[in-house]
């Protein structure tokens, strides 16, 4: 995702292309401006939607609004405008509502030095206060630290209210901020990933950040993890934790480009009243062992947040007796994670993604499903679902990754929660990198490929068509879209283009499923494009969806 100062320069053009003035600041963008940190903000009110009545039910993840129903937020490139914006954007985070009868736009601004368009690579959703409303986490990987200049990273988080998010009352945190641990250095990546959940069971959420590019000592890209909790006031950074491999209650050794907290869950898997952290470190092992690489880690929760003991770990290379397909190797393990009881039995099963597992094939990638219990992961205890496995569609396939994106819930209604998987890559016909999406569901007996549901664009009411790069599946999530039955399906298909886009330069677009005893299409998509104001212009709409975690791989 790193981009070089171009940007600016391709951005300056286009918009003098669209519009022949002088950048300055326009009239329709708020600049919100916290420890010396800009954020760009304009609120786009559509008389397509209509206020609702709150209604208040149903089990919502990103409800910003507090009616009931999830809203949803989605990243993409900010491509050019018709008005120049006060400062070069670099990503755009969109949020539709479901009763607020508005859209509004999110940027970061490019550093005068460049960077990369990293602004919303990482998306979550969380209720820090207790009240009904969510709050959006932004993360912004490559955010430039006032203090000393170096591109270290930072994360925004903006409250929800009943008319929606509250940019007025939006928090920033870095490793400036007060009370939040480390320095801030140069590709720390810190917010480049990011989980919410009640860790210390208070009844409100926590956040978790990653940080994977954190240098523990003198090892680069080692890779730490910071947990913010929530209060009746939102997240404090007072008693913020600090994780990494070298600590004795963290499993394994600090060693170069580990990439220790690149993807994190939260959820609770022991069934105690504390939801527990899972931390991926998808490069641990990297080139040192033929059986495979990847490690990841949970820690339990406690009434202080993350607990110091009890913390267990499973590697790729631990995989290769529990995979029952012959040629199939998991590397690089935990590039992406997410937490839910599969089998109903009150235990939460962690779901893990390895797409760039061989299969035989390089990269198509699998899921495995570890158990949940009270002794925490086993590399026994585990089932690995791929395309191979008995009931799943599709055959695996080299640059498939199966698995780069996961979102976990209910989705059948039978109270026990389904695994969305994505698999970007997938080529469908002759077109490569069309991507597909597959519902694997649970069962009693845990995840299972019986009964499962693919889908790409074309096929089953999928409306569009697959085509070359769409990337249909590199984002998913899993919200409550319509009040009944159960959780609904939200795809991104960064690499769409629709009619209108010009050549090369996708709007990207995100296909809704509702939730029906399975997944049911819906015949419309929302783009890029449908999404344009007179200062935003997405492009590649959809790179990344909100839920209750965000990080891993980005297409």
């Amino acid at each position: 995702m790193r981009r070089k100062t171009a940007i600016s320069s391709v951005l300056a053009l286009l918009a003098g292309l669209a519009l022949s003035a002088p950048a300055q600041a326009a009239g329709g963008v708020q600049l919100i401006n916290r420890e010396g940190v800009v954020l760009q903000y304009e609120r786009v009110t559509t008389t397509a939607l209509r206020p609702r009545p709150v209604l208040g039910s149903g089990d919502t993840r990103s409800d910003f609004d507090g009616d009931g129903v999830d809203d949803v937020a989605a990243m993409g490139d900010p491509f050019y405008s018709r008005l120049p914006l006060p400062e070069n954007p670099t990503g755009v985070v969109t949020v539709r509502y479901s009763s607020a009868p508005q859209v509004d736009h999110f940027l970061g601004v490019l550093s005068s030095g460049g960077g990369c368009g990293c602004f919303g690579t990482a998306l979550a959703a969380g209720n820090f206060n207790g009240d009904r409303y969510d709050d959006l986490v932004i993360g912004d990987q490559d955010e430039v630290d006032p203090g000393n200049g170096r591109h270290a990273g930072g994360v925004w988080v903006i409250p929800g209210s009943s008319g929606g998010l509250v940019v007025g009352s939006a928090r920033h945190f870095s490793q400036s901020s007060p009370g939040v641990p480390g320095d801030p250095e140069a590709y720390d990546r810190f917010g480049g990933a990011l989980a919410t959940g009640d860790l210390n069971g208070d009844g409100r959420d926590d956040l978790a950040i990653g940080a994977y590019g954190e240098a523990i000592g003198t090892k680069t890209d080692a890779g730490a993890v910071t947990v913010l909790l929530g209060t009746t006031t939102g997240l404090t950074a007072t008693g913020a934790a600090f994780l990494s491999q070298d600590q004795s209650a963290v499993p394994g050794t600090s060693e170069p480009n580990d990439y220790f907290g690149f993807t994190l869950a939260i959820g609770r898997v022991n069934g105690d009243r504390y939801a527990d952290l899972v931390i991926g470190a998808p490069r641990e092992d990297d080139g040192s062992s033929w059986k495979g690489s990847g490690m990841v880690t949970l820690m339990w929760g406690s009434a202080a947040g993350v607990a110091t003991t009890g913390a267990t770990s499973v590697t790729g290379a631990a995989l290769l007796g529990a995979i029952d397909q012959t040629d199939t190797i998991a590397w690089y393990l935990g590039s992406a994670l997410a937490v839910g009881d599969v089998n109903g039995d009150g235990l939460g099963e962690v779901i893990a993604g390895a797409p760039d597992a061989q299969t035989p094939e390089l990269t198509g990638g699998l899921v495995p499903a570890f158990t949940g219990r009270s002794a925490g992961l086993s590399a026994t205890a585990v089932r690995v679902i791929t395309q191979d496995t008995s009931g799943v569609p599709g055959t695996p396939g080299g640059g498939d990754r199966f698995g780069a994106a996961l979102a976990v819930g209910d989705v059948t209604g039978d109270g026990r929660a389904d695994v969305l998987v994505g698999a970007p890559g997938e080529t469908v016909g002759t077109a490569a990198e069309a991507g597909s999406v597959t519902l694997l569901k649970g069962s009693a007996g845990g995840l299972t490929g019986s009964g499962a549901q693919a889908f790409y664009q074309g096929r089953s009411g999928v409306p569009g068509a697959a085509e070359r790069g769409d990337k249909f599946g590199a984002s998913v999530a899993l919200l409550h879209l319509d009040r009944r039955g159960g959780l609904d399906a939200v795809v991104g298909a960064p690499g769409e283009e629709v009619t209108g886009d010009l050549a090369g330069y996708p709007s990207g677009s995100v296909t809704r499923f509702l939730g029906v005893g399975g997944l049911v299409p819906q015949s419309a998509i929302w783009s890029g494009l449908g999404l344009r104001s007179d200062y935003v212009w997405p492009e590649r709409y959809g790179l990344r969806i909100a839920g209750p975690q965000s990080g891993g791989p980005l297409y």
